[in-house]
């Protein structure tokens, strides 16, 4: 496998309980069990999800565990703290997660030291549903999770732990023992000290001018902030990161030929690299350091994950819990959804549908150097889809300052002192993808080389993937919409009801936070609650406009296609 080459061409960048169907008493669960659906993983592949280390190293393990909320003494981990932040709690022991973790994060080892909270996929990719009083959890599912006010808490608690000679004696006798010397606790507190500048820095480069809130961040301007900013330690290339997006769901994102949003990623690997620098991973960008290229993420890991996500399925309908499907209504509305109205595109013309094998419509197998195919995505340009265009332009048109790595880039880009920034990305991650897996251990086999890059080499005499628009939104097949609210890219549409009357007609302002199903909508209910977060679609990147087909239905129609969305 020639990974060299491979790392600079892509364009891979960003962002205990019971299996439903088999406990006959489901009604006298309590909300905080959840009923597992069958997407085909089993409680310890699931665990592993949640709990495997990627390379995300966010504060010293012992240091969170030690730590109290601000203002309060109860600890950080404490399930009502981690709840307020929207992030899901384990409060089952395990031995993947003995400390009992929030869902997604974990312990990350180190060789020498010590040991490290960090982000995984999980934190941004899994969620519960609630209705009557029952809580259904769904893997893959985007989180309702609201990462920049879980930043600012920790960074609360910690200046509280600082500025508190109690509260930081009760922390230090949980680090360092209650017969610590003084200058061990100095030590410690120097320490904490600065870690708290450093994750104040990472907030401040992160701040976007109106909060995100739940279930949304900007990850291509948190990464970029990153990689661009502290990485390659360029100032002037950080940007503010306005342009929030939801937390993509992952169940058949591994067969797709194009992933992300915009459509920008195509190799796995190298787009799981790019998460973890943007989740507290790090690439040495110093190109006088022997380390240069070294990156904290972590290859062999990464690759496990990957393997975890093929085999995820998607989450079909619990009609037990949520109703019956209407199978006459399912049937009009898969009608609906395959004709085309008032001389648009039918639905199915950009949300594909499998055909009577199962098959979706593929890339042909003769253009891929292994013969795989991939479900071919649609990207539709933004003067045609009409929805908010921020995320696209903001990635696709920035342009970054290459600082000490211009010496090094490869033709024609040598001593570039610009480069836009979707190319010069894909070279970082792409040296820092490389890296990883040649430190791997253990190596790579070349059948696990080629499974790690998702079998993404074009044939002989063929040009590499790229992506085909970066000004356009990506459209996928459908499988599980029922379980991804809120709606749109930015998710700025409350539920599926709402995306098919005309944008003059939806909710301007809606609460986003809460986990209580509306089977009738599809999508969660709106309302204000006590961690809800108030969404305005005035705000730039907030828009709630485009994506207008099916909008001329009467209202048995959109009855009828929402029916039939459920069956997806």
């Amino acid at each position: 496998m020639k990974i060299k080459e491979l790392a600079l061409c892509m364009m891979a960048v960003l962002a205990t309980g019971t299996v439903y169907g088999s406990q006959p008493n489901a009604k006298n669960i309590e909300p905080k069990t959840p009923i597992y659906l069958d997407q085909q993983w089993t409680n310890a592949e699931r665990q592993k999800f949640y709990f495997t280390p990627q390379g995300s190293y966010l504060i010293p393990y012992a240091w969170y565990l030690a730590l109290e909320s601000a203002n309060k003494r109860n600890p950080f981990n404490d399930p009502k703290n981690i709840r307020r932040y929207g992030y899901l709690v384990d409060e089952h022991y395990s031995s993947d997660n003995p400390d009992k973790l929030p869902v997604g994060f974990a312990k990350e080892p180190v060789v020498q030291g010590e040991a490290w909270l960090g982000y995984t996929c999980a934190a941004c990719h899994t969620n519960d549903i609630r209705y009557k009083g029952q809580t259904v959890r769904v893997d893959g599912a985007p989180a309702l999770a609201d990462f920049t006010a879980f930043l600012d808490g920790l960074n609360a608690a910690l200046d509280s732990t600082l500025n508190n000679e109690k509260r930081f004696n009760r922390f230090a006798n949980a680090v360092l023992g209650v017969n610590s010397d003084p200058a061990a606790r100095l030590n410690l507190k120097n320490q904490v000290a600065e870690h708290t500048d450093w994750l104040k820095g990472f907030a401040n480069r992160s701040k976007p001018t109106h909060a995100y809130g739940a279930g949304r961040v900007d990850a291509f301007g948190v990464i970029m902030n990153e990689v661009f900013g502290r990485d390659l330690d360029v100032a002037e290339n950080v940007k503010v990161p306005d342009a929030p997006v939801s937390y993509p769901f992952l169940w058949g994102t591994p067969q797709h030929d194009f992933v992300q949003w915009n459509g920008s990623a195509f190799n796995p690997f190298g787009r799981n690299v790019g998460e973890v620098l943007g989740t507290f991973g790090r690439v040495n960008l110093d190109i006088t350091s022997p380390e240069f290229g070294k990156t904290t993420a972590r290859a062999r890991e990464l690759f496990e994950l990957e393997r975890l996500v093929a085999k995820l399925d998607k989450p079909s309908w619990p009609e037990a819990l949520l109703g019956q499907i209407d199978q006459a209504s399912a049937f009009r509305g898969q009608v609906l959804y395959t004709q085309s109205h008032n001389g648009e595109e039918s639905c199915a013309d950009c949300h594909s549908l499998p055909d009577s094998t199962g098959h979706y419509p593929s890339t042909p197998p003769e253009e891929n150097l292994f013969g795989v195919t991939f479900i071919k995505t649609h990207m539709i340009p933004l003067t045609d889809i009409g929805t908010d265009p921020l995320m696209a332009t903001n990635f696709a048109l920035r342009s970054v300052k290459t600082g000490n790595v211009a010496l090094i880039l490869p033709a024609p880009y040598t001593n570039a002192s610009d480069l836009p920034a979707p190319l010069l990305l894909s070279i970082l991650v792409g040296t820092a993808a490389q890296n990883g897996i040649l430190d791997a251990q253990p190596p790579f086999s070349p059948l696990e080389s080629a499974e790690l890059i998702g079998y993404r080499q074009k044939a002989a005499g063929l040009p590499p993937y790229l992506p085909p628009n970066l000004l356009a939104y990506r459209a996928r097949p459908l499988d599980g919409i029922w379980a991804t609210a809120p709606y749109l890219h930015n998710g700025s549409v409350a539920s599926l009801y709402e995306l098919l009357l005309p944008p003059a007609e939806r909710s301007q302002v809606f609460y986003v936070g809460n986990r209580e199903f509306d089977p009738e909508a599809v999508g969660f209910k709106s309302g204000r609650s006590k961690n809800g977060f108030r969404f305005d679609a005035q705000f730039p990147g907030n828009r709630n406009s485009g994506h207008v087909y099916g909008t001329d239905l009467n209202q048995d129609q959109r009855r009828d296609l929402l029916e039939f969305l459920k069956t997806l």
